[in-house]
């Protein structure tokens, strides 16, 4: 699949994480925020779906994970990728249907919290946009603002 800018996306190498993580990081290019979703459940326990802050190293993301899933240990295969297209063709082209049916098939709500995260990145990703577009933080226009 090719991006918007020509990058090739490897699906086949896409689907085999979104098969394999059990804690899998997903980042987009225009803003900070990071789709973090953890599978692993145990007796009272789900999946998690969250929206995360970005890290500079995969120690702290273990660290973050060791503070709010410490229950389970560190995860057995972790996985962190840069979306390099929109969230709305993410969302549009269901590339996330292997992680949804994982989460649909341990708990109801985690697929629900998939849906609910990912509108709110496509929320987040058209605010960036429109800050883009009128050079508010952390955009730089080149043209003056208007008094």
């Amino acid at each position: 699949m090719l991006t918007e800018n020509g990058l090739e996306v490897d699906m086949a190498a896409l689907e085999d994480v979104l098969q394999r993580a059990d804690v899998l990081t997903i980042g987009f290019a225009l803003f900070a925020e990071r789709l973090l979703i953890d599978t692993r459940t145990r007796e009272g326990e789900g999946p998690l779906v969250a929206v995360v802050g970005p890290v500079q190293t995969v120690q702290e993301r273990y660290l973050w994970l060791g503070q709010h899933r410490g229950n389970f240990g560190a995860p057995e295969a972790f996985s962190f990728f840069v979306w390099p297209k929109t969230v709305r063709t993410l969302i549009d082209t269901d590339v996330l249907a292997t992680m949804r049916a994982r989460l649909a098939a341990v708990s109801p709500e985690g697929e629900s919290a998939l849906r609910d995260v990912l509108d709110r990145f496509a929320a987040l990703e058209r605010e960036a946009m429109r800050a883009a577009v009128v050079g508010d933080e952390p955009w730089r226009t080149v043209w003056p603002q208007a008094a």
